[in-house]
Order: C-alpha cells, then sequence, then structure tokens
C-alpha cells in the first residue's frame, strides 16, 4: 500500500506537469513551492477524508477554489495575483471556520446567541475569540487562540503588499513576470514567508476545526499527514493538543 507520503510525492509531480507551469520558476524555488504544495494537499485529503469530510461543508468550497487558483497563479508565475487570491482565500476561510465552530456549539447548547457577522476581519476576529471561549479552555487550545490572531496579523500585511503601488522592490527578476507581480514590494524570500505563513494559519484553523474527530485517530495516521508540512516536534505538539480534546 502506498505510504501518504510517497501519494504527497506523486501528486507533486504530476502538479509540475499541468499546462502552464513555469518550469524555471519551480526548480528555482523548488522546497517553498513543495512546501506551499504540501499545505494544499493537506487540506485537501482532510476535506475528502471519509472522517472528516462532514466538517467541510458546501460553503467550504470557495475557500478550496481561491486556493486552488492562488497556488495556480504562483505556479504560472503570476505573484502578485497569486497574493490577491490567497487573501480572498484566507477572508472565506477565516468566516467559514467561524461559521461551522458556532454550528457545532448550537448543536451541543442551542441556547448559545452570537453576535452577526460582517465583513470587517478585525471585528470578525473579536467574534472569533468570544465565541471560541464558550467550548475551548484558552491554555489547552492556545495555538488555536494565537491562529486566530495571527491570521489577522498576516491579513493586514497581504493587504498593504496587494494595495501596494511601489516598483522599488519587484517580488523576483524573472523575466516572464506580469506588470502586477513586478510592482509587488517584497523580495522573493518575504514572499515565501509570506505565502507559506498565510497557508500555514489557513490550515490550522481547520486542523482545530475537526479536532475531535482527530482525537480519534490513530497518532500515527496524524503524524504521519502532518509531517508533510511540519517537523517532527510541531507534529507531536499539535496531536497533543487535538488528543487533548
Amino acid at each position: 500500500m502506498i505510504s501518504l507520503n510517497d501519494f504527497f510525492q506523486k501528486e507533486f509531480e504530476k502538479m509540475q506537469s499541468l499546462d502552464g507551469i513555469k518550469q524555471q520558476f519551480i526548480s528555482n524555488n523548488e522546497s517553498a513551492i513543495k512546501k506551499i504544495f504540501g499545505y494544499i494537499f493537506s487540506i485537501n485529503y482532510l476535506k475528502n477524508k471519509v472522517e472528516t469530510r462532514r466538517y467541510f461543508s458546501s460553503e467550504f468550497n470557495m475557500t478550496f477554489s481561491l486556493l486552488l487558483e492562488s497556488i495556480y497563479a504562483l505556479f504560472t508565475g503570476q505573484c502578485r495575483s497569486a497574493l490577491l487570491l490567497l487573501r480572498s482565500a484566507q477572508e472565506a476561510n477565516y468566516k467559514f471556520v467561524l461559521e461551522r465552530e458556532r454550528e457545532f456549539m448550537l448543536v451541543k447548547n442551542s441556547s448559545i446567541s452570537f453576535e452577526p457577522l460582517d465583513y470587517r476581519f478585525i471585528e470578525t476576529k473579536k467574534k472569533f475569540i468570544s465565541d471560541l471561549q464558550n467550548c475551548l479552555d484558552k491554555t489547552d487550545f492556545k495555538e488555536y487562540y494565537i491562529s486566530v490572531e495571527r491570521n489577522l496579523t498576516l491579513y493586514k500585511r497581504l493587504s498593504g503588499i496587494v494595495h501596494s503601488g511601489s516598483k522599488s522592490l519587484p517580488v523576483m527578476s524573472v523575466e516572464y513576470f506580469s506588470k502586477l507581480h513586478e510592482e509587488t514590494i517584497v523580495d522573493s524570500k518575504e514572499f515565501f514567508n509570506l505565502f507559506c505563513s498565510v497557508l500555514n494559519e489557513i490550515f490550522l484553523l481547520n486542523f482545530f476545526l475537526i479536532r475531535e474527530s482527530l482525537s480519534k485517530w490513530d497518532y500515527y495516521a496524524v503524524y504521519n499527514l502532518l509531517r508533510i508540512i511540519y517537523g517532527d516536534k510541531r507534529s507531536k505538539t499539535l496531536i497533543g493538543i487535538v488528543k487533548k480534546s
């Protein structure tokens, strides 16, 4: 039987053969590209897994579609467009996870009431933190609460970049980049760090959302999935959190 890591490697190879992929770009940034693909692979795995797909309602389709579009834009060299799509995916996911958490809370306690959501990220963050306190201890799930906060920090950073008109620091000096991403104000290292950081927080929100299911998984099944994107220590830390739920 093929291992999860081998399956990931095969899917990564398939991605590299897609039409329009900039092979030189992939080759020059393979480590970062592979990490980015790892987040998408892992999210897709969880949303289609029998044990966890019930958590991902049809409303998640928008988030995942935006993620796929963002990744494809990146792999075809459209870096600024990729950031715009990534920011939209982050917004959609943030709202999706909070709404699903509210739905699950209401199943357990129908008397709970929630403030209505709007499209202001800062206000949604405040409601997110407040709502989570109805069901999760801040100490036990400190990482979840931190991720909610970090999403806002990264969202602000993304917004600053995609709305910038500066041409002083192109994201990368590659000849096929369009005018959109030639205007991006960060260098290549910062660009990839930001991209991976946003994907990391998107993954973590969904990882903690499905905590009750993951708590019943075989330890090494969760470990092998997390090892695609994290090191040994980080993987064990995250498993320890959900296994307590």
